[in-house]
C-alpha cells in the first residue's frame, strides 16, 4: 500500500541518508496512536526488513541509546509533543561523541 512504502521507504531512507551513529542500527519510538496508524499498514518483520532492529513505545520509559539515529513517528499531540521533549532535555551533545 502507499502508506506502506511512505514509512518504509519516504520515512525510513530519508533517515538513514542522514545518520549521525549507526546506519545498520536504528530504534522507532512510537506513540499509541502513531503505533495504530503503523499497525495497520505494516508488519514489525518488514521493520526489521529495513534495519529498524528496536521499536519502542513513547509513553513508557525506556532505556537510553546515546550513540543510536531514532525515528519518532508520534501524533502532534500535547502529551506526545511533552514526551519528545523531555526525551532530549537533559541530552548534551558533548557526552555522547
Amino acid at each position: 500500500s502507499y502508506a506502506k512504502w511512505r514509512i518504509l521507504n519516504d520515512m525510513i531512507d530519508t533517515v538513514r541518508k542522514n545518520y549521525k551513529f549507526d546506519r545498520d542500527y536504528m530504534i522507532m519510538v512510537l506513540d499509541t496512536p502513531a503505533l495504530k496508524v503503523f499497525s495497520s499498514c505494516c508488519k514489525f518483520f518488514e521493520l526489521y526488513n529495513s534495519n529498524l532492529y528496536h521499536v519502542e513505545k513513547l509513553e513508557v520509559k525506556r532505556k537510553r541509546f546515546p550513540k543510536t539515529d531514532a525515528i519518532y513517528f508520534i501524533s502532534p499531540s500535547e502529551k506526545s509533543i511533552t514526551h519528545l521533549i523531555n526525551d532530549f532535555k537533559d541530552y548534551d551533545e558533548t557526552k555522547s561523541l
